[in-house]
């Protein structure tokens, strides 16, 4: 009797496994181009405008997502439904309880620029100085930080204003309060046989972009109170005022009265906190050369220097530059998008997220954000509604998130981890552009992955999946203990907590208006889409 009851429990149990690959197997060949492609088309339309934090059509983004998520049956995670009686408090306000929205909501402070933006270049001399004051527009454009500005002081040479493993070029000068020179890119960036460009450069434009957030970084951290770029050519441009016809460009099909001119960039943050962002100013070439005009400065033998890791900053003598800024601050509010699947046990869950936001609307261009990040948006939608449809109550709760304000500083998910729904977060996983390829790559299916090195079966359930299911991937794996970089696995990982990030490849409409849906590679997005989908099914029934 012993031995039937044991066989019978074996069969069962054999039974249920079979069961539960039927159910995972059905649901990934449920993710289809026809389900991503439908989704993408109107989240990356012009009626969403952009996606921009705290405009109508990031709200209107948010509306569609969440939408979603009730359509496929995920239950609501968001902020707790207000109670009707005015003054008391919900009766639970934390926790996986039942009365919630779909909406994390919170408060932003908003800065853009005002009307003030002045610039001037002085030479001070024996006896006397000699003040130049800079047209704004023509001579010179300014990004303010998140604060009015009003400074007159020297000008320090900080080389690429650069700090890493061996190399610091704040070390031997003081910057606080100071206007600092700074040539764009990185030691050795020039010379990729050079010891520094080998020991800094990355292996992806996803690295070197990091590297110029690290520079604005130390900057920040070192105190300087500006920052002029050194760049090749004029970095400004002057826009005639005279034209007397309508402009037109064949590659953008835009006709407008004048000619298309970048923005400001909107700088956002929390009431509470600091806000930091540093005043930028781009000098057009003849101001450019009035500034290192008879200062002794060699800029291509620095860069020479730098390549064997060696720099030279110092004071610019008996040169000045006084700058006066304005800021138009008010009050936002943002919000993530949450939904979840609830598990057998409700009181640990895994996180699966990536940013819906993008750049919004410069003078009648729409910066669709396609690719960035449309694309991991309807990723993460696609294995909510797959997950769903499999039938299986997972072990862990899966929390589903569409984040808000990534492009301004990983805003959306910063707050939701220190917010979370769930405290114990087993593991993060992270979509980021996820529908194009490297414009070099012939085959279209090389795709990085970025994980934490201490949770190995991250990259092992990835390479299984990628052979067992046939998946036309070439992925490229980087492991770190506490993984960095600029999307928004960098507010778990800093907790923490494990994450894994599928991720595409930057091509030339990173970050631009021309960053469409038809550009998207269908089969390609297919493809990380049900990766995604076959670890998040095995990591919420691990045994953590």
């Amino acid at each position: 009797m012993k031995k039937i009851l044991t066989l019978i429990l074996l069969l069962a149990a054999v039974s249920s496994a079979f069961s539960q690959d039927q159910a995972k197997n059905k649901a990934f060949n449920e993710i289809t181009k026809h389900v991503i492609q439908g989704q993408m088309e109107f989240l990356a339309s012009d009626w969403m405008e952009g996606r921009e934090t705290g405009t109508k059509g990031a709200y209107m983004a948010s509306d569609y997502i969440a939408s979603m998520f009730k359509a496929f049956g995920l239950k609501p995670g968001g902020d707790p439904v207000r109670s009707s009686n005015r003054g008391r408090r919900p009766s639970n306000p934390s926790g996986n309880i039942a009365k919630r929205t779909y909406f994390q909501n919170f408060n932003l402070l908003e800065f853009r620029p005002g009307d003030t933006q002045k610039c001037s270049l002085i030479d001070i001399f024996e006896g006397g100085y000699n003040a130049v004051h800079l047209n704004y527009g023509i001579d010179f454009t300014l990004t303010p930080g998140v604060q009015a500005v009003t400074v007159q002081s020297p000008v320090v040479f900080v080389g690429y204003g650069f700090k890493g493993e061996g190399y610091n070029d704040y070390e031997t000068v003081d910057v606080k309060g100071k206007i600092i020179l700074r040539i764009n890119g990185f030691p050795g960036h020039n010379n990729p046989d050079s010891k520094a460009y080998k020991k800094f450069s990355g292996d992806s434009p996803y690295a070197r972009y990091m590297i110029n957030r690290q520079k604005d970084e130390a900057a920040i951290q070192a105190g300087a109170a500006a920052i002029i770029d050194i760049s090749a050519g004029s970095s400004v441009r002057g826009d005639p005022s005279n034209v007397p016809f309508r402009y037109t460009d064949q590659r953008t099909k835009y006709e407008g009265d004048e000619p298309f001119r970048t923005a400001p960039r909107v700088r956002l943050s929390f009431p509470d906190k600091s806000a930091q962002g540093i005043t930028k100013i781009n000098l057009s070439a003849k101001a450019m050369t009035q500034l290192l005009d008879n200062i002794g400065l060699d800029i291509e033998a620095f860069e020479v220097q730098s390549q064997k890791l060696k720099t030279n900053s110092k004071v610019l003598e008996n040169k000045v530059v006084n700058i006066e800024t304005s800021v138009v601050t008010r009050l936002i509010q943002a919000r993530n998008v949450i939904g979840i699947i609830e598990g057998k046990n409700p009181e640990s869950c895994i996180v699966a997220g990536a940013h819906y936001d993008h750049l919004g609307t410069v003078r009648d261009f729409i910066y669709n954000g396609s690719d960035d990040n449309a694309s991991g948006t309807v990723g993460i939608m696609t294995i909510a509604k797959a997950m769903v449809e499999s039938g299986i109550q997972p072990e862990q709760t899966l929390v589903f998130c569409s984040w808000t304000a990534e492009e301004k500083g990983l805003i959306g998910s910063a707050y939701y981890a220190d917010h979370p729904l769930i405290e114990d977060i087993k593991c993060y996983m992270n979509y980021d552009m996820i529908s194009r390829v490297a414009p070099d790559d012939p085959n279209k299916n090389k795709c990085d992955f970025q994980f934490t090195s201490t949770v190995p079966i991250l990259k092992e359930l990835t390479e299984n999946h990628i052979r067992d299911y046939n998946v036309n991937l070439d992925m490229k794996y980087k492991g770190s203990e506490v993984p960095a970089g600029g999307s928004d696995f960098s507010s778990f990982s800093r907790k923490g907590i494990p994450i894994f990030l599928l991720h595409g490849k930057f091509t030339p409409d990173y970050h631009q208006f021309t960053d469409h849906v038809e550009k998207a590679e269908w089969t390609y997005m297919r493809d990380i889409i049900r990766v995604g989908f076959l670890n998040l099914y095995e990591l919420v029934n691990y045994n953590w």
